[in-house]
């Protein structure tokens, strides 16, 4: 019995454990997928493109002002004048554009003269440009162009080593002719500590590429070589798409890590902006409520099959008592109907009217037979006849013996 039961205890912690371990898991599982995908959209749909929204906007408020100022130098009536009156005094000109740099906090400002194709800056003239020279396409690019002004991310002539935005603005005459081109220069620093400032904060990588889909300014570790997305692992599957202005978001595998891109066209700089980040960083953190909540569970498991334990060892406990008690009942019951058995078997009576006959004394029994008394008795009790003579017998059937024997009590006539 024993060992039923303790079987059967057995039993029931483990089926318990098996059901509470099934639902814990699957609760817990199904909370992280449903978490992920979660993140997965909230990544698509909002993170990466306010980043790009971000971005864009310090990137519009960082060029808005040198385009204006450009524009500015382009219709200034003391370049106008200078230019018309033969150039002839060059520190008036780098006197004015280092005052432009200086009052704008530009990082250079200068001006090209189509007369003399001198380029001249705040420290002087630092060259005369030729179309043969690869640094100074830019200069006729400008100047055969259509607009009025571009913005253009270049090598600054005075440094080699900076790369620098510049906006390149057209100079006319009050009569239309062409003169010249003006403009100022902006530093690609504050870009770039701020793509880095994402990339520290929220681990997010900020590429800017030009239509051919050329790297020009990131915040990643290039791979040795890699100029271009088509060069990347991941990116390239997708580069041609991104180019094309078909796609505007998506997700990748790079380096074995699911990565989520969003781009966004900057027509100011005729570039594309790519924030890509990768999804394991903000996943750990739901793994990682993941692991805490199943040690969680596996901690209220163990509580609840010990408690479960605990409580079917009580009620067995009690349960044995009490069974203990009704045996020990029934076996005292037994003992008593026993003992009542035993008085009863000694104490059958016989009852009612006996039909008896006046003369022979013989009992009619209940199918109509007479019985002789004795006989009629025995079978209706449980007593014996043993025979015998009365005195009043003894005198009457054996007066000689009763006369030689007078204080015979027994009533026994001699043998």
């Amino acid at each position: 019995m024993q060992k039923i039961r303790s079987s059967q205890k057995g039993r029931l912690l483990v089926s318990l454990s098996i059901l509470l371990c099934f639902g814990y898991i699957t609760t817990s599982f199904v909370s992280f997928f449903v978490s992920r995908a979660a993140l997965r959209s909230q990544i698509d749909q909002s993170t990466l493109p306010l980043t790009s929204d971000n971005i864009y906007s310090e990137i519009q408020r960082d060029l808005l002002r040198p385009t204006w100022v450009s524009l500015f130098m382009a219709s200034d009536t003391f370049l106008l004048d200078w230019i018309l009156d033969g150039e002839q005094d060059t520190r008036a000109i780098t006197k004015y554009l280092q005052s432009v740099m200086d009052e704008h906090q530009a990082f250079t400002s200068f001006f090209v003269s189509e007369a003399t194709r001198k380029y001249y800056h705040p420290t002087g003239v630092i060259k005369t440009v030729q179309r043969e020279d690869p640094q100074d396409k830019w200069y006729f690019r400008v100047r055969d162009m259509a607009n009025d002004y571009e913005i253009n991310v270049d090598q600054d002539t005075a440094h080699p080593n900076t790369i620098t935005i510049f906006i390149n603005r057209k100079v006319y005459s009050h009569d239309g002719n062409y003169l010249g081109a003006t403009g100022v220069g902006l530093l690609t620093n504050s870009v770039q500590d701020l793509i880095q400032h994402y990339r520290e904060k929220y681990h997010r990588d900020i590429y800017f590429v030009d239509l051919d889909g050329n790297i020009l300014i990131h915040s990643a570790s290039m791979p040795d070589g890699a100029t271009n997305i088509r060069d990347m692992d991941g990116l390239a599957s997708v580069a041609d798409s991104i180019l094309a202005g078909e796609l505007n978001a998506c997700t990748y595998k790079k380096n074995g890590r699911l990565m989520h891109l969003n781009t966004r066209y900057i027509p100011e700089l005729q570039w594309r902006l790519l924030v890509e980040q990768a999804e394991d960083n903000a996943v750990a953190e739901i793994f990682g409520a993941l692991v805490a909540n199943l040690a969680l569970c596996s901690v209220i498991i163990a509580l609840a099959l010990a408690f479960t334990a605990l409580t079917t060892s009580r009620y067995e406990k009690t349960n044995r008592k009490q069974q203990q008690e009704i045996i020990n009942q029934h076996d005292a019951l037994l003992e008593k109907n026993k003992t009542l058995e035993m008085a009863l078997a000694k104490v059958r009576t016989l009852t009612g009217l006996l039909p008896i006959c006046a003369s022979c004394k013989k009992i009619r029994d209940d199918k109509g037979y007479w019985n002789r008394i004795e006989h009629y008795i025995s079978e209706h009790s449980e007593a014996e006849f043993s025979h015998s003579i009365c005195p009043e017998c003894l005198g009457t059937l054996y007066p000689d013996f009763k006369q030689n024997n007078p204080a015979d009590g027994s009533g026994r006539p001699e043998s």
